[in-house]
């Protein structure tokens, strides 16, 4: 209690200090830049009248003509949103809303600005300045997505997995260079993780993304993440009312509907959506594990096959509102639901030293659950009258439940797989309850006008508590009753505090130097409570210092380096943690540990980017001492089994290497190249000790798009991962996705085709070392899939010429005397 008083009392001196202030001169960033040509013969377009207004501040407006090579140039903007208009007689009038000036040290370049002659009449067209699908920006790679073919009927989860430098692992989880990323949306912290987080992404709608932003090294706020950070934008629209249905369907059975609305005026915006989308997958695999004892040798054959089907209804709701240009109220509500229904089938072969079958059995799994999660968040944004000057205040609460009832049918078989008549049915029902609350204050200070010199500062508190009752029984089948396993059973709640403080200065010199410094102290409390179950209750407390620094260099416009070096925690959470036993596998029992310690790391990098019109690449090298490093470690007891669970395995150095290239082949055709390769290297003694193996991780990927008129679009992607582990490998094949997108109407339908993997299956081979034994495995997902997607924007916008009758006439006469 006495850190929310402390916190609050704090919040409360920020804000009266912005109260006191005095007047400082209007944030300055750079000038708003573009040029103008014709469409079809591609000509600059000289004096043509451009136009341009804050939407939230209408007195500041600016108006000029440009020059004779078409060129513009608007300076003294300050941050907000503005609509330009540009007009030129003869032509249709251009109008682009909606124009982001971040502020300052940040570049706002429309690029070429193209205007259709008006041949049978005058009247307003709205565009948007044409970007690249992705580019490098002021250390960030953004990834437009609003507009992208390989987006149609999926979710934000495999929208992500389409990115460049992100890939995904054979469980389904999302890395970013190798690594868990931090996932923001609109800036905001998520605060949801593991199976919540997934549940939430395939949930939302890829329709409702402008675009994502890939940080590889976090701003001051978040560099205490040993990943990277991912921000997601969602669409915000255009000044008006939008409208919008969405509907899909693919040849694996798969389905989607969605409802789309969107209101922005000059101060309020609200966007909504709602609807539900169905997921099948299939798939099987088989393994082979030789198990090494002193006197003998034995192996276990397995075959497997899977289908899994679940339904996920969600809504999400977004207002913002600015009542003036220094401050943003916004209020989200997201919820989901997810049905699941899976089932899966196995064959265990039991093989003896003369390599003949002489057991074997037929387990028959089944999964049903459902769960939901409700997040409320709001934030509070202020931005001062001098420049770089901010503050930001987030909070928010989390509910989430997850039940599941599995089933285990067991059949045991002879070595000629003949039933013997003996048979087992076991069961497990969970039920999970997870509250999150939190509340994030950042604030950054300019030491003088001219903002070289800011003083950066936060402070975050987040608490969460999970409720987990598990039931594991089995039925007897003298009587048909379910008798409870209160062995395997237990009743807990886990709890996690973690509070922290930031402080750090930005300096920047003549000469394009930029030095940013941090150093943030976390507390954070894990415990574990049981009212039901063997294990006895844990308490983990403690405080880490993480400092951090980057020292970057503007050599010119073209070229930047930096240098970094930050202090990283990875904490366990309660997928880790759980200490409930999962033995839906007999021969591999899987199990959480309550005593994990945290993952410290020190990390330093090196990164250099080069820019010309046509061409952008971004390139790192890293290297990482990894302190206590916690990972899932198999091994064998003498029983035949295998255990799994995670452990803290001393220590590792990687070395990295990541490269990202775009590359504008013409105005049509863009692509772009993301590779990257880590060397985990462990000490002999752990690789004597427990067979340990150096290895390497691996990851290429490949985007290209190709505009192939105004209305269709063609997009692709194509990756490939290897990923390496203490005790083996991971490798896929190469997976591809193909999307192509029309226009129709008018541009109110949209249809648009996806096929997943057409020509081949995701196939992963993965090979495990123990101690004692070692397995090598392969399994196969049937990701192909075509899926058709169809969406009609209810309204369009019209907007009346502004010209005169007698200007109208003029531009016709211009026209014909041509």
């Amino acid at each position: 209690m006495k850190r929310y008083s402390l916190y609050i009392l704090f919040s409360f001196n920020v804000l009266l200090l912005h109260a006191q202030q005095k007047k400082s001169p209007m944030p300055i960033g750079p000038p708003l830049t573009g040029t103008l040509q014709d469409a079809r013969t591609h000509q600059a377009l000289s004096q043509a009248t451009i136009q341009l207004k804050n939407i939230a501040d209408t007195n500041q407006k600016f108006r000029l003509l440009s020059d004779g090579r078409g060129n513009f140039s608007i300076a003294g903007l300050s941050a907000g949103t503005y609509q330009l208009t540009v007009q030129l007689v003869g032509y249709h009038p251009l109008k682009m809303d909606s124009i982001l000036v971040p502020g300052l040290h940040t570049d706002n370049q429309l690029g070429i600005l193209s205007m259709q002659v008006a041949v049978n009449g005058l009247q307003e067209v709205v565009v948007t300045s044409d970007k690249p699908s992705v580019e490098e920006k002021d250390g960030k790679i953004i990834y437009s997505v609003g507009e992208s073919a390989l987006n149609s009927g999926s979710n934000a989860s495999d929208m992500l997995r389409n990115m460049p430098m992100l890939n995904a692992q054979a469980d389904g989880s999302i890395m970013l260079m190798g690594r868990v990323p931090l996932i923001l949306m609109d800036e905001k912290p998520l605060n949801v993780s593991g199976q919540q987080l997934a549940d939430l992404l395939e949930s939302l709608p890829a329709s409702v993304i402008e675009k994502v932003e890939v940080m590889q090294r976090p701003p001051p706020e978040y560099a205490s993440y040993p990943g990277g950070v991912i921000n997601i934008v969602t669409k915000k629209g255009r000044v008006g009312r939008f409208e919008k249905i969405s509907v899909s369907g693919a040849s694996r059975g798969e389905g989607s509907a969605y409802a789309t609305y969107g209101y922005r005026s000059g101060k309020w915006s609200v966007n909504a959506v709602a609807g539900a989308a169905t997921s099948v997958s299939l798939g099987s695999g088989w393994g082979h594990r030789s198990n090494m004892y002193p006197d003998s040798t034995n192996f276990l054959h397995t075959q497997s096959s899977y289908q899994n089907r679940s339904w996920s209804p969600s809504a999400r709701f977004q207002a913002e509102y600015s009542p003036d240009k220094y401050q943003t109220y916004s209020f989200v509500y997201q919820g989901n639901w997810n049905y699941a229904d899976n089932h899966n089938t196995i064959l265990y072969t039991n093989i003896n030293r003369f390599e003949q079958p002489y057991k074997a059995s037929t387990r028959n799994n089944t999964y049903q659950g459902d769960g939901y999660g409700h997040g409320l968040s709001g934030s509070y944004q202020w931005t001062g009258k001098r420049p770089a000057e901010k503050l930001q205040l987030f909070t928010g609460i989390q509910l989430n439940k997850n039940y599941s009832d599995r089933d285990f049918f067991q059949q045991f078989l002879t070595g000629e797989l003949m039933p013997t008549g003996a048979d087992t049915t076991q069961w497990q029902v969970t039920d999970q309850y997870t509250q999150t609350g939190y509340t994030n204050l950042y604030y950054n200070r300019p030491l003088d006008d001219s903002a070289k010199h800011i003083f950066t500062s936060g402070i975050t508190l987040s608490s969460s508590t999970v409720h987990n009752i598990l039931n594991s029984g089995y039925l007897r089948k003298a009587d048909l009753t379910d008798v409870p396993l209160d062995k395997l059973s237990n009743d807990f709640l886990f709890r996690q505090q973690i509070v922290t403080a930031r402080m750090g200065w930005i300096w920047s010199w003549k000469n394009n130097w930029k030095l940013v410094t941090a150093v943030q102290m976390e507390y954070t409390a894990n415990g574990f409570t049981f009212q039901k179950g063997n294990a006895t209750d844990v308490k983990n407390d403690y405080v880490r210092w993480l400092p951090s620094f980057s020292l970057r260099k503007e050599i010119n416009r073209k070229l930047n380096t930096a240098l970094g070096f930050r202090e990283t925690i990875r904490r366990p959470g309660i997928a880790e943690m759980n200490p409930s036993i999962d033995y839906a596998d007999p021969y591999n029992i899987k199990f959480g540990n309550p005593f994990l310690q945290a993952q410290l790391t020190d990390m330093y990098d090196w990164n250099i980017s080069y820019h010309i019109p046509k061409i952008s690449f971004s390139g790192t090298l890293g290297y990482n001492q990894v302190k206590n490093v916690f990972q899932p470690i198999r091994t064998l007891a003498d029983s035949g089994r295998t255990y799994t669970t995670f452990q803290n395995i001393a220590n590792q150095q990687e070395y990295q290497i990541n490269l990202w290239s775009g590359i504008t082949i013409s105005k049509k055709f863009r692509m772009n190249l993301s590779t990257g390769y880590t060397y985990q290297q462990y000490s002999e003694t752990q690789k004597n000790l427990y067979k340990y193996r150096d290895g390497g991780s691996f990851y290429v990927g490949l985007n290209y798009s190709c505009a192939l008129d105004a209305l269709t679009l063609l997009e692709a992607n194509n990756r490939f991962t290897n990923w390496a582990t203490p005790q083996g490998t991971s490798r896929s094949n190469i997976n591809m996705s193909i999307g192509v997108q029309r226009k129709m109407f008018h541009k109110q339908l949209t249809v648009g085709l996806l096929a997943i993997d057409p020509f081949a299956i995701q196939r992963y081979h993965n090979i495990t070392y123990g101690t004692n034994f070692s397995i090598e495995s392969y399994s196969e997902s049937i990701t192909r899939n075509f899926r058709l997607t169809l969406s009609w924007q209810i309204n369009k916008n019209t907007v009346k010429s502004k010209l005169t009758q007698q200007q109208k006439e003029a531009a016709l006469q211009k026209l014909k005397g041509a």
